[in-house]
């Protein structure tokens, strides 16, 4: 009883130990395909969230492409400072200076000055110089030498002949001593007109045998002169060069009148006096046989003052009336005016003055030189062509920001165009 009871024992233990092996198998099955279900869990899940990222990247980097883009053409820009061409006009228009003293009132322009009378003379002593001819002459002066050794004379009347063949004759006996000269020897033509002025030449002594030429000879340092003799008779024309001679001293002393100390608060003085107004007088006429004669001028006129200060601002008007709409004054030099009194009248004191100003202009502050969509997308090469071929332009600057870039916006609120001052 007791073995079969332990027979029974042992193959239930077996069994037990078999069945514990298989459940430990079967266990490990289901732990392989826990495992490999939640393998195959994780691998779902992690294939979205790459995908995700990819895009979440791509996004930012294309987010930052596009504010990149922005901020480029956010600062790019050009700014193109030009300085304007001045050009030169001009205005000639006629004023009236009044005398300080005068109750006159003149329409137009009109300036205070002084217009009051001046008188000027002059005279003179002149040497006449026509004459009555009676004979004429030609003369001159030589130096004879002589390189013989003993003193050689020649007299009065002793021919000299010219290397052209013409002849002259001394005026005075000379002895010349040996080996020596003797200056200043006068000499006249033996035909007296005028062919016979001759330069500086030598002369042989054809009196002479051709040995003795060779040593004795004469030399002029200066040409001949030829002159008409007789008595001094006052001309016409002795009479005119008087007349110029003393018109041009009457200007002298009327342009001195400036100095005068009751014109010093002007700075331009102008003393009118023309031909018409001067008197000539003389006790001498054409024909009278005498030596010299004395000849006086005198001239009435008007002396007219004012101040320039005064005359530009009336220029500045008249300059700035004729100025085309786009255009504005750059102001003128004083200095260069021109002044001339076109008439005056001494009885009510006044002067009309012609000026004629010079100025310049240039454009006007606000004026569109440039129109900026003309610009747009230019190169820098481009941009310079175009700028250098607009008459109003005399210069300009180009700045680009950034300062690497060489192209102009394309943007036309990006282009900014101003005028230099």
């Amino acid at each position: 009883m007791a073995q079969r009871k332990n027979s029974k024992d042992i193959n239930f233990a077996n069994f037990s130990e078999k069945k514990m092996e298989e459940n430990r198998v079967e266990q490990k099955k289901v732990i392989k395909k826990v495992q490999k279900n939640n393998s195959k869990t994780m691998n779902t899940t992690h294939s979205p969230m790459s995908v995700y990222r990819k895009i979440a990247i791509t996004f930012v980097v294309l987010t930052i492409i596009l504010a990149l883009v922005v901020v480029y053409f956010s600062i790019v820009s050009v700014k193109v400072v030009i300085i304007p061409n001045k050009e030169r006009t001009t205005a000639s228009f006629t004023a009236t200076v009044l005398d300080k003293a005068s109750q006159q009132t003149a329409p137009g322009l009109s300036l205070t000055g002084v217009v009051e009378q001046a008188a000027v003379s002059v005279s003179q002593t002149f040497q006449t110089q026509g004459k009555e001819v009676k004979d004429t002459a030609v003369s001159g002066n030589v130096t004879l030498y002589n390189n013989r050794s003993s003193e050689q004379a020649l007299v009065k009347t002793t021919r000299l002949l010219s290397p052209d063949g013409r002849l002259y004759r001394l005026n005075e006996t000379v002895h010349v001593p040996a080996h020596g000269k003797v200056e200043n020897v006068s000499v006249y033509a033996d035909k007296s007109d005028a062919s016979m002025e001759i330069e500086p030449a030598k002369f042989t002594i054809p009196g002479l045998n051709k040995a003795s030429q060779e040593l004795v000879y004469a030399e002029s340092t200066e040409k001949f002169s030829y002159h008409e003799i007789g008595d001094a008779v006052v001309s016409e024309a002795d009479l005119t060069q008087a007349q110029a001679v003393l018109k041009k001293e009457l200007s002298d002393k009327a342009g001195k009148i400036s100095q005068d100390t009751k014109y010093q608060f002007y700075d331009n003085v102008i003393a009118n006096v023309s031909d018409e107004a001067v008197v000539y007088s003389t006790p001498a006429k054409a024909g009278d046989k005498i030596g010299e004669f004395s000849m006086s001028a005198e001239a009435k006129g008007a002396v007219v003052a004012f101040n320039t200060k005064d005359v530009a601002a009336l220029a500045k008007l008249k300059i700035e009336e004729n100025l085309p709409d786009d255009k504005q004054l750059d102001g003128f030099d004083a200095n260069s005016f021109q002044f001339s009194v076109e008439g005056y009248d001494l009885n009510t004191g006044t002067a009309d003055l012609k000026v004629n100003a010079n100025a310049q202009m240039i454009l006007k502050d606000g004026t569109n030189i440039i129109d900026p969509n003309r610009l747009i997308g230019l190169t820098r090469a481009q941009l310079d062509d175009y700028l250098s071929s607009l008459r109003e332009v005399a210069g300009y600057e180009v700045k680009f920001t950034p300062n690497w870039i060489n192209k102009v916006p394309s943007l036309v609120d990006h282009i900014k165009v101003e005028v230099a001052k």
